[in-house]
């Protein structure tokens, strides 16, 4: 399982999670993921799309339907 590392797109703040191909739906690129932030000033979802590698596309600020799984921060 890669670590990745993004911002919040709440509240900026850097954060850590772990993603596999499990996670995401194959069958479509840019795939949606849902990541929530694990931390006592935010713990709020946003939808983030990776590509085939697992990078990060692009993210949203909602909950933006595609996903099969929500992912933790790392701590």
């Amino acid at each position: 399982m890669p670590i990745r590392f993004n911002y919040c797109p709440h509240c900026n703040e850097k954060i850590m999670f772990r993603i596999d191909l499990g996670d995401i739906d194959t069958s479509q690129y840019p795939a949606p993921v849902y990541i929530i932030h694990e931390d006592t000033s935010c713990g709020k979802i946003s939808t983030f799309y990776v590509d085939s590698l697992l990078r990060i596309s692009y993210k949203e600020l909602d909950k933006k339907p595609g996903g099969i799984k929500t992912i933790r921060t790392i701590k």
